[in-house]
C-alpha cells in the first residue's frame, strides 16, 4: 500500500450494529470478493481517465461515488464482513459519518439520487465536498480527480455565468 491509499477501519460497535441490523453479513468468500471490489474500482477509475469517451461532472460525480462505495466495501471486507442487499446507501452514510456529518452525507446521497434519477445537474459544490473528502479518506487520487473533474467544471460554470 503506498501513501496514496489506506483502508480506513471501521469501529467495531459499528460493525456489530449494521451485523444486527442485517446490513452487512460475514463475508464467506473474502479473498475473492476482495479482488473482485479492487477489479470494480480499478474499472471506474479507467472510465474516469478514458480520454476518447469523457465523462461530464455528473457522470464523474456517479462513478465517484461508485468509488467511494467500493472503498467501503474494501474496508468492510478486510475486517471479514461485506454489504448486504439491505439499504446500501443508509449503510454506506452509517460507515461515512465517521468522518463527516451527517446531514453532508444525506445532501451526498440525495445528490447523487436526483443525478441518477432525474438526469438533474450538478450544481451542490457542498456534496462535491463531501464527496471529495470522503474519497481523501480512502485515497488521494480519487479526491483529486473529484476536485479536477466534479468542482473545477462548476466553479468555471459559475464564473462564467457571473461574468456574462
Amino acid at each position: 500500500m503506498t501513501d496514496l491509499t489506506r483502508t480506513m477501519s471501521i469501529d467495531n460497535a459499528l460493525i456489530k450494529a449494521l451485523h444486527y441490523t442485517d446490513q452487512i453479513k460475514p463475508a464467506s468468500q473474502v479473498t475473492f470478493d476482495l479482488a473482485q471490489q479492487e477489479q470494480n474500482l480499478y474499472r471506474l477509475r479507467q472510465r474516469l481517465l478514458d480520454t476518447l469517451n469523457t465523462l461530464s461532472p455528473e457522470q464523474a460525480y456517479l462513478t465517484l461515488y461508485d468509488c467511494l462505495f467500493r472503498h467501503v466495501s474494501i474496508a468492510l471486507l478486510t475486517q471479514g464482513y461485506q454489504l448486504t442487499a439491505r439499504q446500501p446507501h443508509q449503510t454506506l452514510r452509517r460507515i461515512v459519518r465517521q468522518s463527516a456529518p451527517d446531514t453532508q452525507v444525506q445532501q451526498m446521497i440525495a445528490h447523487r439520487h436526483a443525478i441518477k434519477k432525474t438526469a438533474g445537474s450538478l450544481d451542490c459544490e457542498k456534496s462535491i465536498a463531501t464527496l471529495t473528502k470522503l474519497l481523501n479518506d480512502y485515497d488521494i487520487r480519487d479526491a483529486q480527480a473529484c476536485q479536477t473533474l466534479c468542482l473545477l467544471p462548476i466553479q468555471s460554470i459559475v464564473r462564467s455565468s457571473v461574468s456574462s
